[in-house]
C-alpha cells in the first residue's frame, strides 16, 4: 500500500512539474491592436500579410518559417520565392489556408476586417501589426521574435533598430513647417495617427495638418496658402510629382526649391529599414534649414 502512495505521489508531482514546462512553454504577446496572443509553441508555418511585416520576419531570422506573403513583397530578395495568397486588391482566404498556417501576421490598416474575423473564426493565430509610433517597430519585432522562437533575435533587431533611431535625432535651429503630400488628386497629406508624421517630428520638423482627427485628409488650397509650408515631402513613385508645384510660387517650399523625394520603400513600410528613410527626412530638413547661398561674384 505504501509503495502505491508513494507511487501516486511520484505521479503526481512528475505531472505537476511536466504542468509548470509546458505553463512555461506558452508564448503570449499583446498586438498592436491590444489583442493577447497565446502560442503553446513557437509558429512554424507563418502568413505576412504585408511587405513590412515580412521584413520584419526576416530580419527576427524567422524567413524560413514563412509560407505565405502577398504581392509587393519583394525585400529581402528570398521574399520573392514565396507563395502568393493575394494583393492589395484582394486576399484570397482559401490560398491562406492551404498553406496551412500556425500564425498569420496581418496588418491593421491595411488587412480588410473580414479577413481577420474569418481567420479567428477558422481557430488561426492572428498578430495584427500596426505600427503607429516609432517605439512601435521595435516591439513588433520583439513580438514576432518570440512568437517564431527567436526571441534573442527579435531583441537584437529591436536595439539595432532603437540605437539608429537615436542616432537619427536631430535637433533644428528653427523649426520647418513640412507638409507631406501623400495623393495629388485630391491632395492629401498623413494625420497624427501615422509613423511618417512622427518621422518629421523625430527630424525636428513640424507636421502640417497633424491635428486633423482622420489619418488621411484631403487639403484644400486656402487652407494650404494659409499653412505656407516651407518643406514639401512625398514618397511618390512618380516621376513628376515637383513639376506639378510649379508655378506655385506662393509657397515658400516651392519658392525656396525645398521639395524632396522619399524613397518609398524606406519611409512607406513601417519595418526595420524605416530608419533609413527617416535618415532621408532627417537630411532633407537639415538642408532645408541651412540659409542660401550667397552668390559671391
Amino acid at each position: 500500500m505504501r509503495r502505491i502512495d508513494a507511487f501516486l505521489t511520484h505521479l503526481l508531482v512528475l505531472v505537476t512539474l511536466l504542468s509548470s514546462d509546458l505553463a512555461l512553454a506558452a508564448i503570449e504577446v499583446t498586438d498592436d491592436a491590444g489583442n493577447k496572443i497565446t502560442l503553446d509553441s513557437p509558429a512554424e508555418r507563418v502568413v505576412a500579410l504585408a511587405p513590412h511585416i515580412v521584413e520584419m520576419l526576416y530580419a527576427v531570422e524567422a524567413g524560413e518559417r514563412l509560407v505565405g506573403v502577398l504581392q509587393g513583397s519583394d525585400f529581402p530578395p528570398a521574399a520573392r520565392d514565396i507563395p502568393r495568397v493575394g494583393s492589395y486588391r484582394g486576399i484570397a482566404l482559401e490560398a491562406i489556408m492551404a498553406r496551412e498556417p500556425d500564425l498569420v501576421v496581418t496588418w491593421r490598416s491595411g488587412t480588410p476586417r473580414s479577413v481577420v474575423e474569418r481567420l479567428a473564426a477558422l481557430g488561426v493565430p492572428v498578430y495584427e501589426s500596426e505600427p503607429r509610433r516609432l517605439d512601435d517597430v521595435a516591439n513588433d519585432l520583439r513580438d514576432l521574435g518570440r512568437l517564431t522562437g527567436h526571441a534573442k533575435a527579435g531583441a537584437r533587431a529591436a536595439e539595432a533598430f532603437e540605437s539608429r533611431l537615436a542616432a537619427s535625432r536631430q535637433t533644428l535651429s528653427e523649426t520647418p513647417r513640412v507638409f507631406y503630400q501623400l495623393g495629388r488628386t485630391p491632395l492629401t497629406t498623413l494625420g497624427d495617427g501615422h509613423i511618417i508624421t512622427q518621422a518629421i517630428r523625430h527630424c525636428g520638423g513640424t507636421p502640417l495638418f497633424a491635428e486633423r482627427s482622420v489619418l488621411v485628409p484631403e487639403i484644400g488650397r486656402e487652407a494650404l496658402i494659409e499653412a505656407r509650408p516651407e518643406v514639401i515631402l512625398s514618397a511618390s513613385r512618380s516621376d513628376d510629382w515637383q513639376h506639378t508645384w510649379q508655378g506655385h510660387d506662393w509657397l515658400p517650399a516651392v519658392r525656396n526649391g525645398h521639395l524632396y523625394t522619399l524613397a518609398p520603400d524606406l519611409i512607406s513600410r513601417p519595418g526595420p529599414r524605416l530608419v533609413e528613410g527617416i535618415a532621408q527626412v532627417c537630411q532633407a530638413l537639415e538642408r532645408a534649414s541651412q540659409p542660401p547661398e550667397q552668390d559671391t561674384q
